[in-house]
């Protein structure tokens, strides 16, 4: 992981590069690397015959040829699907969690961190998932993100070594306040007020939790970020805020 200060900014591909390219797929995060992204973040659930794919939604109609939810799928039927076509890059598959590691550790820059958010609620999910960022060696490089406050409480439990982010509380299922007391990084959503952004970032440097913006493509919203002294940004399009970031010197790496 990078030495985090409020000098430099941290930027981070949201499934690779959402804005124009198949969300979530191998050729996006490639193009995420060839920009030179900071931090990969994409998301993670089982198959019906629990294998670990990369996918956001529950069911597979928006991004894919196909229909239904993932869990009734096998990885053979993930596979049959499309997940470009819809996007003019047709011939794009879903790529299991092992394809995706594969490709980060063979291709992705040296320092760039994976955010790799949870998108079930079982325990399971996490254990297969540090069990494969371990075995790729990319484990002391990743954060593991979830909406779900149980399931990251799960991780510092039985993986302190972890790294963990979450969301803001009221934006959180099954919300404790215990979970605040071990995380790292925390997403805050730019369509929050700067009243409300100042009161949650005042909270979250007390407990010594990284302020982690989003979305923040443009750069009146960088702008914003840098006001509240984030850490890192994740953008839907990573290219005009990475050149805008390297052009008064805010980059993380620069």
């Amino acid at each position: 992981m990078w030495d985090q200060n409020k000098e430099k900014l941290g930027v981070t591909g949201h499934r690779g590069c959402k804005a124009y390219m198949p969300e979530n797929t191998l050729i996006s995060f490639r193009e995420a690397f060839r920009l030179g992204v900071d931090v990969l973040e994409f998301d993670i659930q089982l198959t019906r015959d629990d294998v670990m794919i990369v996918m956001h939604d529950e069911m597979v109609d928006r991004t894919t040829d196909g229909t239904g939810a993932v869990w009734f799928k096998t990885l053979e039927e993930m596979k049959a699907l499309d997940a470009g076509v819809k996007f003019g890059f047709p011939g794009e598959r879903v790529p299991t969690f092992e394809e995706a590691l594969e490709c980060i550790r063979d291709e992705a820059p040296a320092h760039m961190v994976l955010n790799v958010e949870i998108k079930e609620q079982r325990p399971r999910v996490a254990d297969v998932a540090i069990e494969l960022l371990e075995k790729y060696g990319l484990l002391e490089r990743s954060v593991i993100a979830s909406f779900d406050a149980q399931t990251l409480l799960y991780v510092q439990d039985h993986y302190p070594h972890v790294k963990t982010q979450g969301q803001p509380p009221v934006k959180m299922k099954r919300y404790d306040p215990r979970v605040l007391d071990r995380m790292y990084g925390m997403g805050v959503p730019m369509s929050m007020s700067d009243e409300d952004i100042e009161a949650l970032v005042k909270m979250l440097d007390e407990k010594g939790i990284e302020a982690w913006g989003y979305h923040a493509d443009t750069r009146e919203a960088a702008e914003r970020c840098m006001k509240f002294e984030f850490t890192n940004i994740t953008a839907n399009d990573p290219h005009d805020l990475i050149a805008y970031l390297d052009e008064i010197g805010r980059r993380v790496y620069k």
